[in-house]
């Protein structure tokens, strides 16, 4: 990567709207530095569409969180149903006098397909095959820095690094800055993305899985591939090396756009633990009053560690949208808020410092506003299933709010 540049602007840059300056180290993998500079105008008038967003974004806030609880009360009352009507089978025997019932059984899921990758000619007979492609791209890295000037102005230093990675995702370089990715464009999408295939009947002792417990099956493991591959793949050249594939001329000397391809698969048979809806030989998802419940866990597991597993992994979604929720909403409001230091930073003298103190007090007011409205929400979730629970998330959001105003006021 090339040295870093350093670049003074003119002296009245600061007085045009949108000026900006340029400075392009060149060559591969280096950097672009971009400065642009706006007047308080436009900077009132930006945070002015910002706190509208911010807005849209504090009301979203609520229906995510409401949603989330009363997802997490459904599903929580599911598994508890289940845990107290699962009944332990053993696989390799049928009785018809479950049909209808919740059963739990372990045994060895296995299938007589073979799953293959028609593109690449891979094939194995295995519950699943999965194909991992990645593709050599152009990535675009940025960093800002704003500074704040006289007047009310703000003038931002814009830094673009750009080097060329191994990635799985398509990175679209058509997003990239105008100037500073000149000659630096990947392909409009990966040719062979990655992929998964799964056998169609999968069977455990009597046993015939269902298309959603199939899916869950996750135990993946690397493909030994074949003697011989094909060479070619449509107008690309294919090359073997170690245990997958390199899709180009050279893998020594990789050009954007080459490919590097992995299989993987979960071998016939693979040891699994299923709690499911046993109707006749075949199993489906149980209904019970609030949702559906059928679970499936990759080696000997009972029925209460599954359901205990299933609750663990809820309360963990459940807390990732709740984080989720309150900082979307804290940040909505923060958003609306900021439209306060940009006006404080037209004050003569001072304004550049008081705009700055403006910023941080409003940001740890959004805060405080959302944390209380927050368990407000989810406490009004939860009111029929946990009224308890609920009555406690009701003081803390009581406590909240008076924290709240107490500070505002100081």
């Amino acid at each position: 990567m090339a040295d870093e540049e350093y670049y003074e602007e003119p002296a009245d840059s600061s007085e045009e709207d949108g000026n900006e300056d340029f400075v392009d180290s060149g060559g591969d993998g280096d950097s672009f530095t971009e400065v642009t500079h706006q007047s308080w105008g436009s900077r009132l008038q930006e945070q002015a569409s910002k706190s509208i967003a911010g807005f849209v974004l504090f009301l979203a806030a609520f229906p995510l969180l409401f949603w989330n609880e009363g997802r997490a009360v459904d599903v929580s009352l599911a598994l508890e149903e289940g845990k107290g009507a699962v009944v332990p089978v053993v696989a390799d025997a049928l009785d018809a006098s479950n049909d209808g019932r919740l059963i739990h059984f372990s045994g060895e899921a296995a299938t007589q397909d073979i799953v293959a990758d028609l593109d690449f000619g891979i094939e194995a007979r295995a519950l699943k095959l999965r194909r991992v492609t990645e593709m050599y791209q152009w990535e675009e890295e940025k960093e800002e820095r704003k500074e704040k000037v006289s007047g009310g102005g703000e003038k931002t230093v814009t830094r673009y690094t750009y080097r060329k990675v191994w990635s799985e995702q398509h990175i679209d370089s058509g997003s990239f800055n105008r100037k500073g990715s000149r000659g630096r464009s990947n392909p409009s999408s990966i040719p062979y993305p990655s992929d998964e295939f799964a056998a169609d009947e999968i069977i455990v002792g009597v046993f015939q899985l269902s298309s959603s417990l199939i899916e869950k099956i996750d135990a993946f493991e690397a493909l030994r591939l074949p003697a011989e591959v094909r060479d070619r793949i449509g107008d690309w050249t294919v090359h073997r090396t170690g245990n997958g594939l390199y899709v180009g001329a050279d893998s020594d000397e990789p050009e954007i756009g080459d490919l590097k391809v992995q299989f993987e698969v979960v071998p016939s048979p693979t040891e699994i633990s299923v709690v499911s809806r046993q109707k006749g030989n075949r199993l489906e998802p149980y209904l019970s009053k609030t949702g559906t419940v059928e679970l499936l866990q990759v080696g000997l597991a009972s029925a209460d560690l599954m359901f205990n597993t299933a609750e663990e992994e809820l309360a963990l979604e459940t807390w990732i949208l709740r984080l989720a929720g309150l900082v979307a909403m804290a940040a909505g409001l923060a958003m609306l808020f900021k439209i306060l230091e940009t006006v404080i930073d037209r004050i003569p003298f001072f304004g550049i410092h008081m705009g700055t103190v403006v910023g941080v007090g409003t940001t740890l007011v959004a805060i405080l506003i959302a944390l209380p409205l927050a368990l407000l929400t989810i406490a009004i979730a939860w009111f029929v299933a946990r009224p308890f629970l609920s009555i406690i998330l009701l003081l803390l959001a009581a406590g909240g709010f008076f924290g709240a105003r107490k500070y505002a006021n100081k």
